[in-house]
Order: C-alpha cells, then structure tokens, then sequence
C-alpha cells in the first residue's frame, strides 16, 4: 500500500483545482451536479469530526482531513481563477500598448497580432477597431473593446 496516500490525494485534488475552472464542460458539470453533493459531503465531515472530538475511538486528525478536502478544492479553484485573471490582465495591457505603438508607427490597425498563453487578438472586418479577450476561469471571458477602451466581462450565458 501506498504509504502518505494523504498527500497525493492532496496534491491531485490541488492540480485538478487549478486546472478546472478552465475546462468549460467540467465547471458545468461541478456547479449543476455537484454543488449539492459538495455541500452534504462537508457538512457530514464536519459533523463526523465534531463527534470524533468528544469520541476518543474515532479518530478526529483524518475526520478533519476528510472535512478539509472539499474547502481546499474550491478555495485553489478560487484561486487559480483569480491569479489567472490577473497574470492575462498584466499580458493583455502590454499587448495593448504594444498594438498601439503598432498603430502610431504604421498609421493603421494590423490585421494579426502575435498572442500567446490564450489573449487572442482579434480586427475588426467592419469598423477601424480591434478586441483583445481571455478566459478568466468559470466560463468567463474578458473582453477588450479599442473603440471605447474599456474592459468588459462575459459570462456563459451573455
């Protein structure tokens, strides 16, 4: 047997944490079918861990383990969303300014524009403007418009 099986449920469940508030068909999946199931599991653990503290016979370090399961999954979904958010921002404004150097320097928008990590770029065919967007986790997308210079969020259903 698998001696601190403990910590690598731990480290799986944190890297599946990180990774899957970009994966749309599974956020769908978690906060349709398994909110509920979520929210019994960590009740019923916390439950098991407040009898196992007055309990001697159980035993209340992996009762807790198992009630610290669920809050650590989310609380990395979180946070992965969150930094994620951030770190595009920071690359989306330099693209930002590189495109508008770009501009100032050739006299129009360019028709493609070098992005990497998931910004894409995108000209519009109609009007003179362009849009920088990324995923910021959940289903969200961030959205830049060059004709108002503004930031907009856009959810699943939007």
């Amino acid at each position: 047997m698998i001696k601190n099986w403990k910590k690598y449920i731990l480290l799986v469940l944190v890297l599946f944490g990180l990774i899957l508030p970009f994966i749309d068909y599974l956020t769908i999946i978690e906060m349709f079918f398994l909110l509920i199931p979520f929210a019994i599991i960590v009740g019923a653990s916390f439950i098991y861990w407040i009898v196992s503290l007055f309990n001697h016979k159980l035993n209340s370090k992996q009762s807790f383990y198992f009630f610290l399961i669920i809050p650590i999954f989310i609380l990395t979904q979180l946070f992965s969303a969150f930094s994620v958010d951030r770190v595009q921002l920071i690359r989306s404004i330099k693209i930002i300014k590189a495109v508008e150097e770009k501009i100032k320097v050739e006299g129009k928008i360019p028709d493609t524009f070098d992005t990497k990590f998931g910004i894409e770029y995108k000209k519009s065919e109609r009007d003179n403007k362009y849009e920088i967007r990324y995923s910021r986790g959940f289903m969200v997308t961030e959205r830049y418009d060059s004709d108002t210079k503004k930031w907009r969020s856009y959810g699943w259903n939007d």
